[in-house]
């Protein structure tokens, strides 16, 4: 594996990624070190095939979750007898379930591990960070598809950049389910999925040949059952690791007509080399990758092992290197930018409700408590609270809620999303409750934290309403005897009446959430 560069002086940690994928989930235990890189402490999979619990109503049951947190809580005390730090990531299933969101948070307390639902094209960003990480493409434009249960993922990284990246429904287990699930498959089933698949990929490979690319690399189960596949044909030896390998598409196309010929699991677990488990799912896999290597022209795969897992790993340090120390370059704060500057946000305005609400933030002490992540949302929240009007003015709280919940902001987990959405709903007219539809999915703690960081923001953007910049800085003070003393500094203190009686109109909230009784005190700005 590939090192990762982190800060040299930083102490050594240990993080454990896993993925809750549509046919299995994984995890992967590393040590960072000081000299920059990491080394493979543990890895575990456990074949959940969790896709497979989805109903026709699109739901996952009693059944599927207890399963799950069987497997969250091994995986859990693995971790903490390595004294890791968890990340859990869940793909296409629980975004494909109707109860996703719920069954996440269930998971979620009764495992003891958090579980992140992440988008489609979150996905196919963290995937892409894995394969930079194990194969050196920083120099060229390269194609990665990563086939999974339930969903295949496609980037273009150029530069070490992506330039284009989606994911589509054309998982191996989803597909098998919709075009194969007799035994043996039918031929009509077969042309089916084909049809199915070329009808998906067409428009994905306009944008392919659009951008160009001058490698290709496959990830995923199904890539390296189709290389041993291929080895067994040609009676060539297994290697003892199939990363950096390539799988020449005429000999992936040659096992494509073997796989379709056997249409019987039976034939299919006799072939050679082949692994037994993937045996059902692979010719559905095999027909994603065929499809795509024709549309797009592509002459070979270079096989990655690393993906999914080690995107996680690579996404969980950078955001200490740089999105928690508020670095300007990380990925999330400029897909924030961009995602301002795309609905015509006020953008001098909500850099100063930013700065307005770290400050409140930063200087509260009760605020101390929370994570850095909480404060990065919060800072989010306070840049995006407008975008709304690009709907309607009226309302337009709501309609900021609704379109950053529903976004693909790249770099952030369903839950983050949701967390931000709801502190810019709040940010005026009436203040949270804990029976509203839209923290429905948040647990008692966050709930609280939700309550209080959207009172912050309340508070700043009262400072400002009429856009004139007359307050510069604001300070909380340690709170005593049930009150707590807010500075305002003021271009000229004089000027400050406005912002004083609209402060005093948003100061309920905070004082409910916080517990205490709010005073204000106008001092003038001074550089």
């Amino acid at each position: 594996m590939s090192e990762i560069r982190t800060n040299s002086q930083d102490p050594v940690r240990r993080v454990a990624a896993i993925d809750v994928g549509s046919n299995s989930t994984h995890m992967l235990i590393v040590e960072t070190s000081r000299g920059g890189g990491f080394q493979v402490l543990e890895s575990m999979k456990e074949q959940t095939r969790l896709a497979a619990d989805i109903d026709e109503r699109l739901m996952l049951d009693s059944n599927a979750l207890n399963k799950m947190v069987s497997v969250l809580k091994r995986m859990r005390e693995v971790a903490e007898k390595h004294k890791a730090v968890v990340r859990c990531i869940a793909t296409h299933p629980l975004r494909e379930a109707r109860n996703g969101a719920e069954f996440a948070a269930r998971l979620s307390t009764r495992s003891g591990v958090l579980v992140e639902i992440v988008s489609g094209q979150e996905e196919a960003r963290l995937v892409s960070l894995g394969v930079r990480l194990g194969l050196p493409i920083a120099s060229q434009s390269t194609l990665i598809v990563d086939v999974g249960g339930g969903s295949a993922e496609i980037i273009l990284c150029q530069w070490d950049e992506v330039r284009f990246a989606t994911s589509l429904k054309l998982g191996a287990v989803r597909l098998t389910q919709k075009f194969l699930a007799s035994d043996p498959f039918s031929a009509r089933g077969l042309k089916e999925l084909e049809d199915y698949v070329v009808s998906r990929l067409e428009p994905v490979s306009g944008e392919i040949k659009r951008f160009g690319f001058d490698a290709a690399v496959a990830s995923s189960g199904t890539v390296k059952a189709l290389k041993s596949l291929a080895m067994g044909m040609h009676g060539e030896a297994v290697p003892a690791a199939f990363h950096g390998t390539t799988l020449k598409c005429e000999d992936l196309f040659e096992i494509c007509e073997v796989l379709f010929g056997n249409r019987s699991l039976q034939e299919r677990k006799m072939l050679p080399r082949m692994d037994p488990k993937r045996a059902d799912i692979i010719v559905a896999g095999a027909m994603v990758l065929k499809v795509l290597a024709k549309l797009a022209n592509v002459q070979s795969f270079t096989l990655s092992t690393t993906a999914l897992r080690e995107g996680i790993l690579v996404d969980t340090l950078a955001r200490e290197e740089t999105w928690l120390r508020g670095d300007s370059r990380d990925v999330r704060w400029q897909s924030v930018k961009e995602f301002g500057a795309k609905h015509r946000i006020d953008e001098p305005h909500a850099f100063h409700i930013a700065s307005l609400t770290m400050a409140l933030f930063d200087s509260l002490a009760e605020t101390r408590g929370f994570s850095g992540q909480w404060r990065e949302l919060l800072r989010c929240a306070a840049y995006l609270h407008e975008s709304g009007r690009f709907v309607n003015v009226t309302g337009h709280h709501k309609h900021a809620h609704y379109l950053v919940r529903n976004s693909s902001l790249m770099g952030f987990s369903q839950r983050e999303l949701e967390i931000i959405a709801t502190l810019i709903r709040f940010h005026r007219k009436r203040a949270p409750r804990t029976d509203e539809n839209c923290m429905e999915n948040f647990d008692p703690d966050d709930l609280q934290r939700v309550t209080k960081l959207s009172s912050l923001l309340r508070l700043a953007v009262s400072m400002d309403r009429g856009r004139l910049g007359r307050v510069r800085q604001v300070k909380l003070a340690a709170p005593r005897g049930g009150k707590i003393l807010l500075t305002i500094f003021a271009s000229a203190s004089s000027d400050a009446g406005i912002e004083i009686y609209e402060l005093n109109c948003e100061k309920a909230p905070f004082e409910r959430a916080f517990g205490v009784s709010l005073e204000v005190r106008v001092e003038e700005y001074r550089v």
